[in-house]
């Protein structure tokens, strides 16, 4: 690594610390948008994972490097992508997942005020089943699918943020059921 890149690996650690102390994210993205580029995250992140960062960390890194990338992912189309192709059906996946997720924070937020009833209570473990259901199969086909070819060419970092959102997941909604 040139001491240009180690100077911006040093300046994501100063930023997962900033993230540790409770710094907003929207602060801390705003300044290292100035020096790092989406595109380097997953570089650092290697590094990172090369000296023995800890996913804790890895998937703060995981937050900022979304919130880098948001505008730009956002005009993102998958127009040239033939329909039935894996990578279409896991993006359709995903926006099914964000939306089993919306509604089940929102049937959590009306118990919340509400108060437990039967009725409302059922309908939330519905939602909640079908969100579980729909991310362990997401997940397993993301593992076969694209994690064997990632850690083949070496990429180590993408394939253990995964794993470690999957499980965070996961523990969440066991909790509901």
């Amino acid at each position: 690594m040139s001491s240009l890149d180690q100077g911006k690996i040093e300046a994501v650690k100063e930023a997962l610390k900033e993230l540790k102390a409770g710094l907003p994210l929207e602060d801390v993205k705003r300044r290292l948008m100035a020096t790092i580029s989406p595109d380097e995250i997953p570089l650092i992140e290697q590094q990172l994972i090369k000296e023995g960062a800890a996913l804790d960390d890895l998937l703060k890194l995981c937050d900022l490097h979304l919130a880098l990338s948001k505008d730009r992912l956002a005009e993102r189309k998958l127009e040239e992508v033939p329909e039935g192709h894996p990578l279409k059906l896991l993006v359709e996946e995903n926006k099914l997942i964000l939306k089993l997720n919306e509604t089940l924070s929102l049937y959590l937020k009306t118990l919340a005020s509400e108060g437990v009833k039967e009725e409302l209570t059922a309908k939330t473990l519905e939602v909640a089943e079908k969100l579980y259901a729909a991310l362990r199969l997401h997940y397993r086909k993301v593992q076969m699918l694209l994690f064997p070819y990632l850690e083949r060419l070496g990429i180590y970092a993408v394939p253990r943020v995964l794993w470690g959102r999957e499980h965070e997941a996961i523990v969440k909604l066991r909790k509901l059921r």
